[in-house]
């Protein structure tokens, strides 16, 4: 690619920023599910016991992951044959509809199964727009943006989809505050999912007004767009999508347990539900700010050994972290935290670029939406609900360690796959 033709503009300037921005309010939509599981446990999986309660809940949140890879296939499909701007702004209309829906839900005593089952159903929805949203957002940087400054403009979008799960967290915690336990469990929880839908909106608006990406726009006049681009990934590239899948293991699952943080800290360290949300705000900022940091490194040098720098020191540190967490309590939560978003950001700022690399441009939307999906439903969809069972069948309150360590070791393999495992042919592929 040419810099004078591709480098970096004021408008694509813009570009990124009005992405990044989509991002963040799509993923806040995304998350607040998690964020308020204790009042959703409450209204639509109310049982005597708090443990089969939550379950419940987070079966419901795993659902919402498991929708992402039929969302991949679609937006994916969408995305290398009519372009890269109409899927992922439909992706973020969908996602607003249908997070408006669970802020107006009748709960389970005013419409008995019925409500869980609506629930459920919002969820897949929600699930299978962060299946085209993500990847589409990542595409659409990485292929405005000259090749030496992908690391830095990816890490920014990154950052601010990030930033998505601060902004929930804040959130929380005005709500929380404000408001007294009562109100918040009656009607407060709504809150977040009905301001979702209008920030949703304002997203669907802004990414109507983003210009198509020149690669994109190159195919096209060479005419290289695959008429059945996930049939032709699923022939040609079923290696490069298993090391995808296995490089989101460690970042989906250890993103879950930020997600899953506030529920952690006030039902198993007893910490006021208020300081949970503060706390989900300050780490989701601290990973935000390490993300962007570590994306601007990544282009000073090889990304792949940042990669397996960032799991070695998951595999090495998150057991010893919890326990710190665990035993010195909220004295440690600050250490903890920030111990987490150095090494999360370093992975958090390459992943996707490795990935993105993995497949040709006129394959690039499919093949990332599917294999990074298809990881974020299995490991992180699952990974509160492995957390909760871990916990309650090992009796021990650091358990979730034990899963983070080992999702991060199936990463740290695929970082180490040959480079010969990562060519592809160069049929049809725009750099």
């Amino acid at each position: 690619m040419a810099r004078g033709k591709y480098s970096l503009t004021k408008a694509e300037y813009k570009i990124v920023g009005l992405t990044a921005i989509g991002g963040a309010l799509e993923f806040y939509d995304f998350t607040i599910y998690a964020l308020f599981a204790s009042y959703i446990r409450q209204h639509f999986f109310y049982s005597g016991d708090p443990f089969i309660g939550f379950m419940n809940t987070f079966a419901v949140f795993a659902l919402g992951y498991l929708a992402r890879p039929l969302g991949g296939i679609v937006f994916g499909h969408l995305g290398d044959k009519l372009g890269r701007k109409s899927a992922f702004s439909l992706a973020v209309f969908l996602m607003a509809m249908a997070t408006l829906l669970i802020g107006c839900l009748p709960d389970y005593q005013s419409i008995g199964i019925m409500a869980p089952l609506a629930l459920t159903l919002l969820r897949l929805i929600q699930g299978f727009s962060v299946g085209g949203e993500i990847p589409g957002a990542t595409l659409f940087v990485f292929e405005h943006v000259a090749a030496k400054k992908r690391g830095l403009f990816v890490g920014l979008v990154f950052m601010c989809i990030t930033l998505g799960n601060s902004l929930g967290g804040l959130v929380g915690f005005i709500l929380t505050t404000a408001l007294s336990a009562e109100h918040m469990m009656v009607w407060g929880w709504r809150i977040p999912f009905i301001l979702g839908f209008f920030l949703g909106i304002i997203s669907f608006y802004i990414r109507k007004k983003l210009v198509e990406t020149p690669v994109f726009m190159q195919m096209v006049e060479m005419n290289q767009l695959q008429q059945k681009p996930f049939l032709r990934l699923l022939k040609r590239y079923r290696i490069n999508i298993l090391q995808a899948f296995l490089l989101t293991a460690a970042i989906s699952t250890s993103s879950s347990f930020f997600i899953y943080f506030p529920t952690y800290l006030s039902t198993i360290m007893r910490i006021k539900i208020s300081h949970t949300y503060l706390i989900n705000v300050f780490s989701f900022l601290s990973i935000a700010l390490a993300t962007a940091f570590w994306g601007m490194v990544s282009d000073h040098t090889s990304r792949k050994k940042l990669m397996a720098i960032g799991t070695s020191l998951l595999i090495l540190l998150t057991i010893p972290l919890f326990y710190g967490l665990t035993t010195l309590g909220e004295n440690f939560i600050g250490i903890f935290i920030l111990s987490f978003a150095l090494i999360f950001g370093m992975i958090n700022s390459c992943y996707v670029i490795l990935i993105t690399e993995l497949f040709p441009a006129n394959l690039r939307y499919s093949g990332v939406g599917f294999s990074y999906s298809l990881g974020f439903a299995i490991i992180a969809g699952s990974a509160p609900l492995v957390f909760t069972a871990l916990i309650q069948y090992l009796h021990t309150i650091e358990a979730p360690a034990f899963y983070i360590v080992g999702c991060s070791v199936l990463t740290l393999m695929a970082t180490l796959l040959d480079d010969k495992e990562k060519k592809h042919d160069k049929i049809g592929c725009i750099q």
